[in-house]
């Protein structure tokens, strides 16, 4: 597979609404898959229970940081064949917020299955990330009235907290309709907060 970088300044997506649904669903199948019903997400935490090996930045030889800083990199990702896994190098020294946004648009590429880089790629993966930190579902049951109440939530960048909360009014807008696949994602967080709380979820 071909390593892929990230590099985006921004999150704001225009794409058919066929790939919307498509990667909103890989994102609560892989919630469903580990479990995930608590918010905000940890990222390392998901990276670890897909079994893929994170590196850090500061971890790599002198020569790979500079070559990836100069590039100006917050990371980079790659199937590793000895390891029979996928490796995510990012970087530490960058403003935490980003760096969850970061590891989940590499996630991203891997699950979205993507063979090359390419500007479809890099904005399919950015919403895969900003959804899989902020779903348009889980905003609503927050009750976040603005981009601050959602970077509060979710623990997201002021600029991926504004286009979610753009999602999200545009959901709203449009009617705010539970897709099949949401109400998985609901019953997951449903399912969570009576186990934390110590109720009953037979």
């Amino acid at each position: 597979m071909k390593q892929f970088n990230y590099d985006s300044d921004y999150v704001d997506i225009k794409l058919p609404k066929k790939v919307y649904t498509k990667i909103e669903t890989v994102v609560v199948e892989l919630f469903i898959k580990l479990k995930i019903g608590t918010y905000p997400i940890d990222p390392f935490d998901i990276i670890q229970k897909l079994g893929f090996v994170l590196r850090k930045y500061s971890e790599l030889s002198l020569y790979e940081q500079i070559k990836l800083r100069s590039k100006d990199l917050d990371a980079t990702s790659c199937f590793d064949p000895e390891l029979k896994t996928f490796v995510i190098c990012y970087d530490d020294e960058k403003y935490p917020r980003r760096v969850r946004f970061t590891l989940m648009h590499e996630v991203g590429h891997i699950l979205l299955g993507h063979k090359e880089e390419s500007e479809l790629a890099k904005r399919m993966a950015n919403y895969f990330a900003a959804y899989s930190l902020a779903p348009s579902p889980i905003i609503g049951v927050y009750k976040c009235h603005d981009a601050c109440d959602v970077a509060d939530n979710f623990v997201v960048t002021d600029e991926c907290a504004f286009y979610s909360f753009r999602r999200y009014s545009n959901w709203l807008e449009f009617g705010g309709r539970i897709k099949s696949y949401e109400e998985a994602l609901l019953n997951m967080y449903e399912q969570s907060n009576n186990v934390e709380e110590g109720g009953d979820v037979s």
